[in-house]
């Protein structure tokens, strides 16, 4: 299941910043350590799952954030 994760994360990641590469590049790894995530061959360092799991939070926060903020104003238009 660990692998799961770790994979999971990488494509939540690569669909907020725009693909592999885009990944590898805000991780500061080579695309091939990204692919070997995604492949389950490797598992990321812990700093740059971390890493993951903090701009997916973020990304989940503001789509919340955002989502609300259109929820108040169809509130204030009926």
């Amino acid at each position: 299941m660990g692998k799961l994760v770790y994979r999971r994360s990488v494509e939540m990641a690569a669909e907020i910043l725009g693909g592999n590469q885009a990944v590898a590049h805000y991780l500061g790894v080579a695309p091939d350590d990204v692919l070997s995530w995604l492949e389950g061959k490797t598992e990321p360092a812990t700093k740059f799952f971390l890493r993951l799991a903090e701009l997916i939070e973020q990304k989940t926060v503001n789509a919340a954030r955002s989502a609300a903020v259109v929820r108040s104003r169809r509130g204030e238009a009926g």
